[in-house]
């Protein structure tokens, strides 16, 4: 059967009269493009960095010791803080991604501090009543800190000496009392550039986070990013292995029928009652969990419905008399299941894809959220709503992330809405 026999051409044409599925379709495949460019869109290494006039690609070199680029730190440095050094120092600049933070990293909400009127110390919620204001290195570590109480530095200031953080002089009322020693000669009153922590999770607007910070201190956006690569990675291994596992099974069950389709029906009864959420809680006290261990799991319990589905039509089909002249002909049974059975069965595959893609979505965030699912330092949506239940006042974690699931549930809904349209007998006898 050609591609662009008419047939196929009408039925596409049904398909793209489906507003809802088609413009679906189109939003999905974009999305998952964005996704497979990855790291160029969301992100904590630069796209572009050019430090003492060497140009470097971090995004695709990986790990740059802090001491190529000039720094006393052997680690990768924090290159969001390193922008900042290179354009006061003059000595480089730096591209990042839209999305500057990558979606396993542990962010901490560190927003610039500025004085009022009165030169009391607030942040972007307002005056800090108590905490801290510091100063930042470029591997993120801190280099003096101001005790803040009612907005004014009130008690120790440090200074990080030799990897120890020490008391070097002290405040009372905001005016400086005390050096230690007495002969010190660093420069204690607090200037520009400095910042205070605000715990997560952290409301959208601050430091740069777009859709603010979960509990764990990860951006929301490159957590939902994260997410959608997950799902479309588990996509692409869940769905060859399980109509792979089901569509041989259901073909030849159809096709030889006999005691063959009797004891397979059977199996697939018992397999069937198997309870499937007790199944993954064993499982998982015994394995790590994991993404091939998840997938594995979902296409052992997911095959049954798709193998009655095409067994139903392979029985319909293997009564043709197409098959049984194959047969007469002497074609072997391989040959008669791939050649004629899946072909006059591509109606049951098709239609019956999204709504399995349906299933893996589903199933992949119910069991994070169970905590049944994959390890908290890969990205998930089920992860983000089990956060999202444990911090209602935490707003900005539940809204994006079920508007998320439910608007990709939705998409692929409507995809499998328009392929049964398209695919709809009664409308081929129009």
């Amino acid at each position: 059967m050609s591609l662009l026999d008419p047939i196929t051409l009408q039925r596409f044409a049904r398909f793209r009269r489906h507003h809802a599925g088609w413009w679906s379709l189109l939003a999905l495949l974009a999305l998952s493009v964005l996704a497979l460019l990855g790291p160029l869109l969301v992100g904590h290494r630069p796209l572009i960095l050019q430090v003492d006039g060497v140009t470097r690609f971090p995004v695709f070199a990986g790990h740059i010791s802090g001491r190529e680029l000039g720094l006393k730190i052997e680690g990768e440095p924090n290159y969001r803080l390193l922008a900042e050094e290179l354009k006061r120092d003059g000595r480089g600049w730096l591209i990042m991604p839209p999305v500057p933070f990558a979606a396993d990293e542990v962010c901490e909400v560190m927003p610039a501090v500025v004085r009022d009127a009165q030169g009391r110390w607030q942040d972007p919620r307002g005056l800090i009543a108590e905490g801290r204001i510091f100063s930042l290195n470029a591997d993120g570590t801190r280099r003096q800190v101001w005790t803040i109480i009612n907005g004014r530095p009130e008690g120790d200031a440090r200074l990080l000496a030799d990897g120890a953080t020490v008391a070097r002089a002290k405040f009372a009322g905001g005016e400086l009392t005390r050096r230690v020693p007495a002969t010190d000669r660093t420069d204690w009153a607090p200037g520009a550039g400095l910042r205070t922590l605000i715990p997560s999770p952290c409301p959208p607007g601050l430091d740069g986070h777009w859709l603010g910070t979960d509990e764990s201190g990860h951006d929301i956006v490159a957590r939902l990013f994260g997410g959608f690569r997950m799902l479309l990675l588990a996509a692409v291994i869940f769905l060859p292995c399980v109509y792979g596992v089901g569509l041989t099974l259901g073909a030849a069950m159809g096709y030889f029928g006999g005691w063959f389709d009797l004891v397979l029906q059977r199996v697939m009864e018992v397999w069937s009652n198997i309870p499937f959420l007790y199944a993954i809680i064993f499982l998982a006290s015994l394995l790590e969990p994991s993404l091939a261990i998840l997938i594995l799991i979902l296409v052992a319990f997911s095959w049954i419905g798709l193998a009655q589905q095409l067994r139903a039509a392979a029985y319909q089909v293997s009564a043709r008399d197409f098959v049984t002249a194959s047969r007469a002909l002497g074609a072997g049974h391989a040959r008669i299941i791939w050649s004629h059975i899946l072909p006059n069965c591509a109606t049951v595959i098709l239609t019956t894809l999204p709504f399995s893609l349906h299933g893996l979505v589903f199933s992949l965030s119910a069991l994070d959220y169970l905590g049944f699912g994959l390890p908290p330092t890969e990205p998930s949506w089920g992860d983000l709503l089990h956060q999202a239940k444990e911090n209602w006042h935490a707003w900005w974690i539940l809204g994006p992330t079920l508007g998320c699931l439910v608007g990709t549930m939705v998409m692929i809904n409507s995809i499998g809405e328009a392929l049964q349209d398209a695919f709809d007998l009664r409308r081929q006898q129009r």
